[in-house]
């Protein structure tokens, strides 16, 4: 598993995340509650999501919604990762 980009749509925010068993072209995102797949076939209802950098995007958040609603989720480990890695990534800038 491996996050591909940072997206925002409106007011929400995601994370593009890939599973290894995924083709390429092919990914998903989540918001922390719900997983979206992308793919070749329906990228096209995405055309609004906007491509963001990591800073802009409110990580804790998102960790937060995905342990609380699945905390067996794999992408867990990896943004919990992210933070130790970058804690600036994971500080709330509303």
């Amino acid at each position: 598993m491996q996050i591909v980009g940072y997206y925002i749509h409106g007011k929400k925010q995601y994370v593009a995340f890939s599973e290894k068993s995924e083709r390429s072209g092919r990914f998903k995102i989540t918001d922390g509650f719900h997983d979206r797949s992308i793919n070749e076939g329906n990228v096209s209802r995405y055309t609004d999501y906007r491509r963001v950098e990591k800073q802009d995007i409110d990580l804790k958040r998102i960790i937060s919604r995905l342990h609380g609603a699945r905390p067996w989720h794999p992408l867990l480990r990896v943004l919990r990762n992210e933070c130790t890695e970058d804690p600036k990534a994971c500080m709330v800038t509303e």
